[in-house]
C-alpha cells in the first residue's frame, strides 16, 4: 500500500513522441475543492495510443501528460473545504472538468466548456498511484457494482452523451459500426431503448463472442443490404462513414463518435443527405448529466459491463498491456491496469 506521506509516486507518462514510461512524479498537492484518489483499475484504449503517438488534435493535449482517462478509484484525502465523498468511498470521476461559469456550462453543455480541462489529456490522468480531481465531479459507485463495470464509466458516459443527442426510438433498427469497447457499450446501452434489433459491423470475426454478450442480434464483417434508423459509428472508419449514408432510411441519423484520424477527409454524396432528410451528428466526450445517467444505470444493476474486461495487467506491465491493446487476438475487450485495491 502506498504511504501517502511520501513525496513521490509512480505515473505512466508520455511525451507524445511515441515514447511512454513509468516516471517518479510528485504527489499532487490538493487545492480548495479537490480530493485525492488512489486509482484501483485504469483502462487503456486506442485514444491513449493516439496520445502516445502524438496523433490527436494538438488543441486537446498538453505534453508531457500522465495517461489514464478511464478509471475507478478510492478517496484517500480531502483538500480544503471538502468533506464529501467520504474517505474510503469508491468513485468514478467526470473526465471533462468544466469552469461552471461560461455560457456553455450554465446551459448544461459542460463538455463544450470554453475553459475546460480533461483528465488524461491536458491535466494528469489516473495511470498513476494517485490523482487529484475536483470533488464535485466524483460519483460514488456502490459495492454491488463490479470493478470491471465501474472502470468503464468514462466510455459509458461518452456513449450516453451520444445517445442523448440522438435518442433511439422504440422499435428502431440500429447499426453499430465498430467492434471495440465503445461499440460494445453502445450495444448494451441501445438495448435499454427497446429497439427492434441491433446489428454490428465489425472488423474481427472473433469479436462476435463479445458482441453476443453485449446484446447484438447480428454480427457481420461485411456490410449488409439492410437499412437503418440509426447508425452509430464507433470505428473511425472513413470508408464506413461514407458507405453508411446509403444505409439510412429517409429521416435516419448517422451518429459519429469514432475518430478517423486528425486531418482525414471523408467524401459524402450531399444529394443523398439532402434528399434523404438525413441527420449527421457528432458527439464529443461527456457531460456531468451523461455521467449521472451512466452511473445510475450501473448502480441500479441495469447495466453490467463486466463481460467486457478481457485482459488485466499491473502498472509495471504497461508495455505488455499496450502491446496487447494493439495486437491481441479476438476476442479482445477492455484492457485494464490494476494499480490499487
Amino acid at each position: 500500500m502506498h504511504e501517502y506521506g511520501e513525496r513521490y509516486m509512480k505515473a505512466l507518462v508520455t511525451s507524445g513522441h511515441k515514447t511512454v514510461g513509468l516516471k517518479e512524479m510528485p504527489i499532487p498537492t490538493l487545492i480548495k475543492g479537490e480530493i485525492l484518489v488512489a486509482p484501483i483499475y485504469t483502462g487503456i484504449c486506442g485514444t491513449d495510443l493516439e496520445v502516445i503517438n502524438g496523433n490527436l488534435d494538438p488543441d486537446f493535449v498538453v505534453y508531457p501528460v500522465t495517461l489514464g482517462h478511464e478509471w475507478v478509484g478510492r478517496v484517500v484525502a480531502h483538500g480544503p473545504d471538502v468533506t464529501n465523498p467520504a474517505i474510503g468511498s469508491r468513485v468514478v470521476v467526470t473526465g471533462v472538468i468544466p469552469c461552471k461559469k461560461c455560457f456553455e456550462c450554465i446551459s448544461g453543455a459542460t463538455n463544450l466548456c470554453v475553459y475546460f480541462s480533461e483528465i488524461g489529456f491536458n491535466r494528469p490522468g489516473a495511470a498513476a498511484e494517485l490523482v487529484a480531481v475536483p470533488a464535485f465531479l466524483a460519483h460514488i459507485i456502490l459495492d454491488s457494482v463490479s470493478m470491471e463495470t465501474a472502470v468503464l464509466a468514462e466510455p459509458t458516459a461518452v456513449v450516453m452523451q451520444a445517445f442523448m443527442k440522438a435518442t433511439p426510438k422504440v422499435g428502431a433498427k440500429i447499426l453499430i459500426i465498430g467492434d471495440g469497447t465503445i461499440g460494445m457499450i453502445a450495444a448494451s446501452l441501445a438495448k435499454t431503448f427497446n429497439p427492434e434489433f441491433i446489428h454490428m459491423l465489425g472488423l474481427k470475426p472473433g469479436q462476435a463472442e463479445l458482441a453476443k454478450k453485449a446484446g447484438i442480434d447480428s454480427f457481420m464483417t461485411d456490410p449488409s443490404e439492410d437499412r437503418y434508423d440509426l447508425i452509430f459509428e464507433a470505428a473511425g472508419s472513413a470508408e464506413r462513414i461514407t458507405g453508411s449514408i446509403k444505409q439510412l432510411i429517409r429521416g435516419g441519423t448517422l451518429l459519429l463518435v469514432g475518430y478517423p484520424g486528425f486531418g482525414v477527409m471523408v467524401p459524402l454524396m450531399i444529394d443523398n443527405v439532402v434528399n434523404g432528410n438525413l441527420n449527421i451528428l457528432g458527439s464529443w466526450a461527456s457531460t456531468i448529466a451523461s455521467w449521472e445517467k451512466a452511473v445510475s444505470l450501473m448502480n441500479s444493476g441495469e447495466l453490467d459491463l463486466s463481460y467486457l474486461v478481457t485482459h488485466k495487467f499491473s502498472l509495471d506491465q504497461f508495455a505488455i498491456a499496450l502491446e496487447t491493446l494493439e495486437n491481441a487476438l479476438a476476442p479482445r475487450g477492455k484492457i485494464v491496469l490494476i494499480i490499487g485495491n
